[in-house]
C-alpha cells in the first residue's frame, strides 16, 4: 500500500509537478529513440572520417580530423548524379501510377455496387499473400519476351496497375466518406470518372500523400528489382551504384557511408515534408468506415 501511495506521488520540480511513471516512461523512451538513432549518427560520423579511423579504437563518435573530401570523391566516383536521377525517374513515374490506379480501383470497392464485388475484393487482397519469389522467374520470363531487360519498364510498368495494400488503405478511408456527396454528384449529372477525380480524391489527401511516400520511398531503396533488370552502368539506381563501393577484396567504408548520406537526402526532405500526413493518413485509412 505504501509502494503504490509512492508510486503515484508527483514529485514537485520548480514549481511544477512531475509524475514520477512519466518521467520514467521518457527516459525509456529516450533511451530507445537513442538505440535507434545510432547506425545513423554511426554513419554520419563515419563518412567525415579517414579511412585509416573507421575502425580505430577506441571508436571515434566525433571524427578528428573532419574529412569533408568524401562527399564529393562519392559523388564523382560513380556517377552519383546519373544514379540518382534513374532512381528519381523510376520512384516519381511509378509511384504517381500507382496511387492514381489504387485509388480509382479503390473508388470502385467503395463508392459503387456491382455483383461479385465482394469476391472481386477479397482476391485483390489475396495477392498480398503471394510472395515476391513465387512470381520472380515467371516476371522475368515475361519481361524478356518483351524485351525489357536493361530497361526501366519492368520496374514501372507492374505499378501502374496498383497494389493491394494501397488499393485497401484507400478503400478503407473512402468508406469513411458519407455517400451523399456521391449522391449529390449524380443528382448534378457528374458520372464515376468526375466523382472520383473532382469529389473524392481531394477528401482522400491525407492518405493519399501518405502512400505516395512510403510508395516513393519502397522504390528509391529498391534493390534486388533494378539487380536483377538493369545490367548497364548508364542504368544503375542508387541502391546499385552504393555496392559498387564494395569490392572482392576491400571496402571504402567512408566513401560508402558518405555517399549512403548523400542517398538519404531525398527521402529525409520528401517524408519530413510530409509528416504531418503520414500518420493521420495510415491511422484514418485502416479504420473501417
Amino acid at each position: 500500500m505504501m509502494s503504490e501511495q509512492v508510486k503515484h506521488t508527483p514529485v514537485h520540480f520548480r514549481g511544477k509537478r512531475l509524475n514520477v511513471r512519466h518521467l520514467i516512461l521518457h527516459i525509456v523512451l529516450l533511451f530507445v529513440c537513442f538505440i535507434s538513432m545510432f547506425p545513423f549518427i554511426w554513419m554520419i560520423s563515419s563518412s567525415l572520417k579517414n579511412s585509416s579511423l573507421i575502425f580505430s579504437y577506441p571508436p571515434q563518435l566525433i571524427p578528428n580530423p573532419v574529412s569533408f573530401s568524401n562527399y564529393p570523391e562519392a559523388w564523382k566516383a560513380t556517377n552519383m548524379s546519373r544514379a540518382m536521377l534513374n532512381s528519381l525517374f523510376i520512384a516519381v513515374t511509378a509511384t504517381v501510377g500507382n496511387c492514381i490506379v489504387s485509388s480509382m480501383v479503390a473508388y470502385g470497392f467503395a463508392k459503387t455496387n456491382f455483383k461479385g464485388k465482394a469476391v472481386c475484393f477479397m482476391i485483390v487482397m489475396s495477392t498480398m499473400m503471394v510472395p515476391f519469389q513465387v512470381v520472380l522467374i515467371p516476371q522475368f520470363i515475361i519481361f524478356r519476351n518483351f524485351g525489357w531487360i536493361n530497361t526501366f519498364y519492368p520496374l514501372i510498368v507492374p505499378q501502374l496497375f496498383g497494389t493491394a495494400a494501397n488499393v485497401f488503405m484507400m478503400r478503407q478511408y473512402m468508406m469513411k466518406i458519407p455517400d451523399d456527396f456521391r449522391d449529390s454528384a449524380f443528382i448534378d449529372g457528374c458520372g464515376h470518372l468526375r466523382i472520383w477525380f473532382q469529389i473524392i480524391l481531394p477528401m482522400c489527401v491525407p492518405t493519399l500523400v501518405s502512400l505516395g511516400v512510403l510508395t516513393f520511398m519502397g522504390h528509391w531503396n529498391n534493390y534486388l528489382g533494378p539487380m536483377i533488370y538493369l545490367n548497364s552502368r548508364k542504368n544503375m539506381t542508387v541502391p546499385l551504384v552504393l555496392r559498387t563501393f564494395k569490392g572482392n577484396y576491400a571496402t571504402k567504408w567512408n566513401l560508402l557511408m558518405a555517399a549512403s548520406c548523400i542517398a538519404l537526402a531525398p527521402v529525409i526532405v520528401l517524408y519530413t515534408a510530409c509528416q504531418k500526413f503520414i500518420i493521420s493518413g495510415i491511422m484514418l485509412g485502416g479504420i473501417k468506415g
